[in-house]
């Protein structure tokens, strides 16, 4: 009786510590957010502007670290040809830990908002703290990453996205020949503090809604 009891107590505690495991194996640490922008962008991280750059044939790299899991991204896209002149595009994609788990422009999660110029716009939309409930959702989303009026530009791009390989699309807020200064956000994780108590949808919803 006495060794089923200490089996069984065993047994338990081994259980909770693959479950514990399991649940910490969960939360993403590390992640890499990779991008482009026709013409210019500028991206940041938790509020802290990480790159910026003008050719989108080059995408930009940063490595960031996840607090609890859950990091803002936050990017301003400007399209140098007025108006109907030239069609703006953004192709981005964010890698979390070393699986790995997948999130690229074209998937659900991404919100975007037309705006004034950066240089004109005070009202912190790159915060973590921000409250975009009522930005855009529904994305325009055009050709994939290697195809489309970017295709060209796939080769030289490659060199850049060839680890993992971009599975992303390009996309824009509303059709890509009309409004020239746009403005994205994606929320990795849930936030200790939601803006107006409103939940982000979570990373690990996303990548199951996708699959």
């Amino acid at each position: 009786m006495f060794n089923r009891i200490t089996v069984g107590v065993t047994l338990f505690f081994m259980l909770c510590g693959i479950i514990l495991i399991q649940s910490t194996n969960a939360v993403p640490k590390n992640g890499t957010v990779r991008v482009s922008g026709d013409n210019t962008w500028v991206v940041y991280v938790n509020g802290e502007k990480v790159s910026e750059s003008g050719n989108w044939q080059v995408p930009t790299v940063n490595e960031f670290k996840l607090n609890n899991g859950s990091a803002v991204i936050a990017v301003y896209v400007h399209d140098a040809e007025p108006g109907a002149q030239g069609k703006g595009g953004f192709l981005a994609d964010i890698i979390l830990d070393d699986k790995p788990d997948y999130i690229g422009t074209g998937e659900e999660g991404w919100k975007c908002e037309i705006g004034k110029p950066i240089a004109q716009r005070n009202d912190g939309w790159e915060k973590v703290n921000f409250d975009d409930s009522d930005w855009e959702t529904e994305l325009e989303v055009y050709e994939k990453f290697g195809g489309g009026i970017w295709g060209f530009g796939a080769g030289t791009m490659r060199q850049v996205l060839n680890n993992p390989d971009c599975e992303a699309h390009w996309v824009w807020c509303g059709p890509n020949d009309g409004a020239d200064d746009i403005y994205f956000r994606y929320t990795v994780g849930q936030l200790p503090v939601e803006p107006k108590g409103k939940l982000t949808t979570s990373w690990a919803n996303i990548k199951s809604n996708t699959m």
